[in-house]
């Protein structure tokens, strides 16, 4: 943090989702709450909280826990199942300052326009994740 000074640094956390097989943490709210709330000294820029199991469905049970602890870092949150609808009830419920939408704007390079224009949107493709090429990045239609 001494290399990039307060402001400049932020976190990923995943609070429910198992990592290498070590399964969940039987209290992930007051657990992930003390992380935030010991990290709040360093003044991150953005504390980018992943709502969900990464590959799978499960929404974070945590609600605004994070908003709530978070001092005055930017809070993110990041869930596949997030469409327009989901992230502005979080924003209206203040849940978070900013949406993160991962998959979806890699399936729809356009999204904040076909959002803005209730056009419908590609469905991203799970198999071609992470293979190293431009398929599943860089080939999906724009309509805008």
């Amino acid at each position: 943090m001494g290399a990039c000074g307060p402001g400049r640094v932020g976190i990923r956390l995943s609070p429910v989702s198992p990592i290498n097989d070590a399964g969940l943490d039987s209290d992930p709210e007051g657990t992930y709450r003390h992380v935030v709330e010991s990290l709040n000294p360093l003044h991150l820029a953005y504390v980018h909280v992943i709502e969900g199991v990464t590959q799978g469905a499960a929404r974070c049970p945590l609600g605004t826990t994070f908003k709530c602890c978070a001092g005055n870092s930017t809070v993110v949150h990041c869930q596949q199942r997030y469409d327009l609808a989901l992230a502005r009830d979080a924003r209206r419920r203040q849940q978070a300052d900013l949406i993160a939408f991962g998959r979806l704007y890699i399936a729809n390079p356009d999204l904040v326009e076909r959002f803005r224009s209730g056009a419908s949107l590609n469905v991203p493709d799970r198999a071609t994740f992470f293979g190293g090429g431009a398929v599943g990045y860089t080939d999906y239609p724009c309509i805008f």
